[in-house]
């Protein structure tokens, strides 16, 4: 680390009043004071139901340290990271402004510090070291590190501001007394000075691509080359008392600024000196940040600890407010993100600050559909609304619409929760949520939703069974899940071919009766419908003709000729079956032998049976 000497002769400061150690009101002229204080509206009566609330989360107060009286608070040109310096506590903060937390400290040198200022590479941050209550110098920090590298001391007294060059070149510092020195912000060495020799200069900005540089002290802007910090135009802006923070937003040809020692904030045009916008807003300001898609303007309001806004298109101050629990003593943005970001450093006569602010800008989350099972179910719709106040016209409010185009207000639905009875009127419909903002000055939408449920689903997967010309068709159901006004339904279809004739399609249970009339292959198409949707699917149909009628079955005759006809009595070794003459095998009688044969036995036993009978009847004859 090196260290530069002091060279440059302290000058007397003129202090009237020292608030917070002089960084606010060195040698002011009395302020106006002329406004009065806005405060929150009453909370109108409620007619919404107890289920629902509404959560405004307009802003994050980030603990520092007990009673350290946080100064200054930028972010990183990225938007994740935040840095403090606090007028009591020489630790440089580092806060993760995802996670709002601190998560870092570096230890600097003095008795706190101020004004800070990043590199462009947001690799370095330049600070105001305090010894007591005025700077002593110029501390540089190496982020990656967390070291100290270097200390600048031959730079202006009582630091109002610093600001680098977008090349990372040369590093500004302007005093309270009007004395600004660019120096190389690697070594400390003095590149260029330039001394107004006044007082109350507070106002600092490059514009024009870093060649030109503003410096604004009591109500007179002086233009500068960037390089000498040779003058080259100024001029006066009327009705302006102390100008302060200068600062741009999208364009060069706005610059922002402060009335410290007055209640306005405006924009001026730097090329031509005129004013575009100056508001009463409140007692003193200290701060600016601006807005140029709105032409807005916001400050931070130390007396009051609110941050206020500034209507340039109005000329008017919106009476919604973001409340500090301290005196605020800075005003910064996040680049990324939109957030404001304050320092709550509070009063060394009054309430000391331990914390920073980041406060949110407006939105809310889109809304899911709401999902039902039945008819009649509550269907639940939800938002989150964020940065968004109520009172002074703001707030959000739910809408429905039949045709996405023409919204209406749902009378009552105020709050981040929307409940609505599922009908067969409230299913047509869709579903969003408005939002205004008074302090932001914006409102918006946002995308619509519906209720919804599972659709009918046919659940019978076939096959089919084959079914028969004439023959009722047997007992089939297309099953389907669904609610209670399920109907089935063909699909007229070019490629499909239908059911058979003779055959239907029960719209009311799905039944498939009838008695084809037509055989064939046929593919059908069913649809089920219900209040929440439909389904499809394609079967497949075989009809089969009548079977054709058959002979009866019986013992078939033997042909005679048949070679394998029966076996002749009179020859059992011949199977020929053929004629032998003279046999009655030719007629298929029985042979005469046998006939004889059988005759013999007839004649045998009637012979025997007229014996036994005369023996048994005796002389009795």
């Amino acid at each position: 680390m090196s260290t530069i000497t002091a060279r440059r002769p302290r000058k007397t400061l003129g202090v009237v009043g020292v608030v917070a150690g002089g960084a606010l009101a060195l040698s002011l002229p009395a302020p106006a004071f002329a406004l009065a204080e806005p405060f929150e509206p009453a909370e109108e009566a409620s007619t919404r139901s107890s289920a629902t609330t509404f959560t405004p989360d307009l802003q994050t107060e980030i603990f520092i340290a007990e009673e350290s009286m946080p100064n200054d608070f930028v972010s990183s040109a990225d938007g994740t990271t935040g840095y403090v310096t606090s007028r009591q506590l020489n630790e440089f903060t580092i806060i993760d402004m995802a996670k709002r937390e601190v998560t870092g400290r570096i230890a600097t040198p003095g008795t706190g510090a101020e004004e800070i200022a990043l590199s462009p590479d947001g690799s370095r941050a330049y600070f105001s070291i305090l010894a007591g209550w005025f700077s002593s110098g110029v501390g540089v920090l190496d982020l990656a590190s967390g070291t100290l590298i270097n200390e600048f001391t031959d730079v202006p007294e009582a630091i109002e501001e610093i600001v680098v060059s977008q090349d990372g070149a040369s590093l500004y510092v302007l005093g309270h007394e009007g004395d600004v020195a660019r120096i190389d912000p690697n070594t400390g060495t003095e590149l260029a000075t330039k001394d107004f020799g006044g007082v109350n200069a507070y106002g600092m900005v490059l514009i024009n691509n870093d060649s030109k540089l503003l410096i604004g002290m009591g109500n007179t802007v002086y233009t500068l080359d960037a390089e000498t910090l040779e003058e080259l135009d100024r001029f006066k802006l009327s009705n302006i008392h102390s100008l302060a923070s200068f600062v741009t937003d999208g364009t060069d040809e706005r610059v922002y600024f402060a009335d410290s020692a007055d209640t306005a904030l405006g924009a001026f045009n730097p090329a031509t000196g005129e004013m575009l916008g100056r508001v009463a807003v409140g007692n003193p300001m200290h701060e600016v940040v601006g807005n140029d898609a709105n032409n807005r303007a916001f400050g931070n309001v130390i007396y009051w600890n609110k941050l206020m806004a500034a209507d340039l298109n109005t000329g008017l101050r919106p009476d919604s407010f973001r409340a500090t629990p301290t005196a605020p003593y800075s005003m910064k943005q996040n680049p990324v993100t939109g957030e404001l970001l304050s320092a709550n450093a509070g009063f060394t006569n009054a309430k000391k600050g331990s914390t920073v602010t980041i406060v949110n800008p407006p939105s809310v989350a889109n809304p899911a559909n709401a999902e039902i099972t039945a008819m009649g179910d509550d269907a639940r719709f939800e938002t989150d609304a964020v940065g968004i106040k109520r009172g002074n016209g703001g707030g959000i409010a739910w809408q429905s619409s039949e045709d996405g185009e023409t919204w209406t207000d749902i009378e009552g639905a105020y709050d981040e929760q929307l409940d609505v009875v599922a009908t067969a009127e409230t299913m047509n419909l869709q579903y969003r949520v408005r939002w205004v903002d008074d302090f932001w000055g914006q409102r918006g939408a946002s995308e619509p939703a519906r209720i919804v449920a599972p659709a009918p689903m046919i659940t019978f997967d076939g096959p089919l069974e084959d079914g028969t010309v004439g023959t009722a068709y047997p007992n089939t159901v297309i099953t389907a899940t669904g609610q209670d006004d399920l109907a089935w339904s063909l699909v007229e279809d070019a490629d499909v071919t239908g059911l058979p004739a003779g055959m239907e399609l029960d719209a009311a249970t799905g039944a498939l009766t009838g008695t084809p009339t037509e055989a064939g292959s046929f593919t059908f198409t069913v649809r089920v419908t219900d209040v929440f949707g439909e389904d499809t699917r394609s079967y497949d149909l075989t009809v089969n003709d009548v079977a054709d009628p058959t002979d009866p079955v019986g013992p078939t005759p033997t042909d005679p000729t048949d070679p394998a006809g029966p076996t002749d009595p009179a020859n059992p070794g011949d199977t020929s079956g053929g004629n032998k003459g003279g046999q009655l095998s030719d007629t298929g009688g029985a042979s005469p032998l046998l006939l004889s044969l059988l005759a013999a036995g007839v004649l045998a036993a009637g012979g025997t049976a007229v014996m036994i009978a005369r023996k048994r009847g005796g002389s009795s004859v």
